[in-house]
């Protein structure tokens, strides 16, 4: 007798065999874990790695409502790894000719899109479903928004006025655009290999039982204005330090010269993690740290996913946006321009610069 491939089960691959087949060889037929598909949701969120992290905390609820459902999820290939291990997700698809034409061709019951760029939105109109939320352009060149909360984050992403005014959190948002009852947490995926690598480094720097704390001195290259300055972070180190606690430094490669400025060998409390890690190995390491201090980017939203007590500092971009989830300290700029969402500043001192250590430290010993 011929075997038969049950296709429609959340483990079949189209061009390899399914992991219990590799893990034991059984066959499909005889598989006792088949988990059965009736349909397929398609979420676009390929930009910004942490709105891509952030975003994840609407697949909690989602997978609550659609439980049968495979979930597919459009990411831009750079930020695959902010996606890779993650349990609710079934597929990772990324930004390559062959998936977007499988996107115009395939069926979706459910297609979610977040993102306003232009390639997104043209993917989003292309997608054939059943049911839409989010953004999506139609053939006239006119950006359609799903509902009523779509059109309100549509409208306040074209006005700094009222995102200066709002007080719903990004979660909030897209728990209504996507008509969820709640959001989730954000899910940070651990990987196995980078746990044992961030295990070897805190037994080489003696942190077990230490209070750490993890700096974070970027804000990604798109958000200049966002960057808390090198000389307070230098100012923040001394003031950690001599209280006797153990300082990570975190940053990627455009923190290269900042990392190497603040890095002293001296300076048996300060230790600087590297600007060359992998998304996994970053997330293990920042899961070493009690406390992260972190402007409004990547290292935030994955020290709250990772359920850290954070320290998020705001000066251009909105604190009442970001979900805390009761772990994060915010603190704003005492600037009346803050969340101004300005990418260039002429003002001396800017909204950053007001940001004091004594400040943070004091936010610092409150949580611990």
């Amino acid at each position: 007798m011929k075997e038969k491939l049950k296709q429609f089960c959340r483990f079949f691959k189209a061009d390899a065999p399914c992991i219990y087949h590799k893990l034991d060889g059984r066959k499909c037929s005889e598989c006792m874990d088949f988990r059965g598909i009736i349909g397929n949701i398609l979420i676009i969120k390929k930009d910004a790695a942490g709105d891509v992290l952030r975003t994840t905390a609407l697949l909690q609820p989602l997978k609550r409502k659609f439980p049968e459902h495979k979930i597919i999820w459009l990411v831009a290939e750079k930020n695959k790894d902010v996606l890779e291990g993650n349990p609710y997700i079934d597929e990772i698809w990324t930004d390559k000719p062959e998936i977007i034409n499988a996107i115009s061709f395939f069926h979706f019951d459910v297609v979610i899109n977040l993102d306003l760029s232009l390639d997104s939105l043209i993917t989003a109109g292309i997608a054939n479903t059943k049911q839409f939320y989010g953004f999506r352009y139609q053939k006239n060149r006119k950006i359609q928004c799903s509902n009523k909360p779509a059109e309100e984050w549509f409208l306040m992403s074209h006005n700094d006025d009222m995102k200066k005014k709002n007080r719903k959190t990004y979660q909030q948002f897209i728990a209504e655009i996507t008509e969820l009852n709640s959001y989730g947490e954000i899910i940070v995926p651990l990987k196995e290999l980078s746990i044992a690598k961030a295990e070897k480094f805190s037994e080489k720097h003696h942190l077990s039982g230490k209070k750490v704390i993890g700096i974070n001195t970027g804000s990604g290259s798109r958000w200049r204005t966002k960057k808390w300055p090198e000389e307070n972070i230098t100012r923040i180190i001394k003031m950690l330090t001599d209280k006797r606690y153990t300082v990570l430094l975190f940053g990627g490669k455009e923190e290269k010269a900042t990392m190497e400025n603040l890095k002293d060998a001296s300076n048996p409390y300060l230790i600087n993690t590297g600007y060359n890690n992998t998304i996994p190995n970053f997330f293990a390491l920042l899961n070493l740290c009690n406390v992260v201090i972190s402007v409004d980017t990547l290292a935030m939203h994955t020290a709250t996913g990772l359920k850290k007590k954070v320290i998020a500092l705001f000066g251009p971009t909105s604190p009442y946006e970001i979900e805390g989830y009761g772990r994060i300290e915010k603190i704003t700029t005492p600037l009346d321009c803050f969340c101004c969402y300005k990418r260039e500043c002429n003002i001396t001192p800017n909204c950053m610069e007001m940001i004091n250590p004594e400040t943070v430290v004091s936010g610092i010993e409150k949580i611990l």
